[in-house]
C-alpha cells in the first residue's frame, strides 16, 4: 500500500517498489472513514494496492485494520469515502455525488474477484476439503462438478493437501484447515486476496505452513493485502509495511525500512514490544 493521506506530521509518501512501478493499481481506497455508533474507527484512509503487490499492515488491536480489510469487500459499509476494486466501485453506486448501496447480488458479484482468508477458518464441518474447496465454483460461478473437483484437487495440492481431500474439518489440524480456506478462496480465481490475521488462532508449530502458503501466492504475482502480527514475513515477503493506530496510518513504506528505522515514535514504539 502507498501513499497514505491521513498521516502522522512527520510522515512522508512512499514510492512503490521499483518491481512495481508502472503496474496499476488494483485498489484505490479514498477518503475511508467508519464509524460504529460514535465510536470512529477509520479516520480519512487513502490507500493504493497495485497490481501484484503485496501490502502487509500492522498495529495494534482496535486500530482499524481489520475494519479496513472488510470494508474493501464490503462486509462492512463505509461511513464516508470511496473504495474502488478494479477501477469498480465497491459496495455502491454513485448518483449526484451521492453513494446508494447495492443490491446484495450486485455485492456478492463483485465479491467474485476478491478472496478473503479469515482468523477463524470458517469451513463447513460437514463437508470434506474437497468439497469445501469445490462449494463456491459450483454454487456461486455454475461450474460442473467434475470441472471443480479437478481444480479443487490442484489447489489441495498446491497448499500440500492433496493426501487430505476426503477428511473431514474436524479431522484436520488448524493449520490444515486454514489452507483448505485459503484453497478455497483461491477456486474462485480471484485478482485479490484480503488475509485477516490468517495465523493468530493457531498454535505457533503449525504457523510456518500457512505462510510458506502465502508466499508461494507472493511469488506467483497474487495481489495481497495481509493483516498480521508475523513481523518476519512483512519483512521478507511484504512489498510496502503500513502501520496504523486509532484508525489513521501512522507510518508507511518499504518493509525493511520501516522495521528497521521507523520515523515515527508511535511506530517505534510499537515495534519494540512485538519484535
Amino acid at each position: 500500500m502507498s501513499t497514505p493521506a491521513q498521516t502522522s506530521p512527520n510522515s512522508q509518501p512512499v514510492s512503490a517498489p521499483s518491481s512495481l512501478r508502472g503496474a496499476k493499481d488494483l485498489v484505490r481506497i479514498e477518503g475511508v472513514h467508519k464509524y460504529f455508533g460514535e465510536h470512529h474507527v477509520l479516520r480519512g484512509i487513502d490507500m493504493t494496492v497495485k497490481q501484484g503487490e503485496v501490502s502487509v499492515l500492522i498495529g495494534p488491536s482496535g486500530s482499524g485494520k481489520s475494519t479496513l480489510l472488510r470494508c474493501v469487500n464490503h462486509l462492512e459499509t463505509i461511513s464516508a469515502g470511496r473504495i474502488w476494486v478494479k477501477d469498480e466501485l465497491i459496495g455502491y453506486k454513485e448518483k449526484g455525488g451521492k453513494l446508494h448501496e447495492l443490491h446484495v447480488k450486485e455485492v456478492a458479484a463483485q465479491r467474485r474477484n476478491i478472496g478473503m482468508v479469515f482468523q477463524r477458518f470458517n469451513l463447513f464441518g460437514h463437508k470434506t476439503a474437497l468439497e469445501n474447496v469445490m462449494e463456491a465454483p459450483v454454487q456461486v460461478k455454475g461450474q460442473d462438478k467434475a470441472t471443480a473437483k479437478k481444480r479443487a484437487l490442484e489447489l489441495l495440492d498446491r497448499v500440500g493437501l492433496s493426501d487430505r481431500a476426503k477428511h473431514y474439518p474436524a479431522q484436520l489440524s488448524g493449520g490444515q484447515q486454514q489452507r483448505v480456506a485459503i484453497a478455497r478462496a483461491l477456486a474462485m480465481d480471484p485478482e485479490l486476496m484480503l488475509f485477516d490475521e490468517p495465523t493468530s488462532a493457531l498454535d505457533p508449530e503449525l504457523v510456518g505452513d500457512v505462510l510458506n502458503v502465502m508466499k508461494d501466492l507472493a511469488k506467483s504475482g497474487m495481489t495481497m493485502v495481509v493483516v498480521t502480527h508475523e513481523i518476519g514475513f512483512a519483512r521478507e515477503v511484504g512489498d510496502t509495511l503500513t502501520f496504523m493506530d486509532g484508525g489513521v496510518v501512522v507510518e508507511s513504506g518499504n518493509p525493511r525500512d520501516v522495521i528497521a528505522n521507523p520515523r515515527q515514535e508511535r511506530t517505534r514504539e510499537f515495534l519494540s514490544k512485538v519484535l
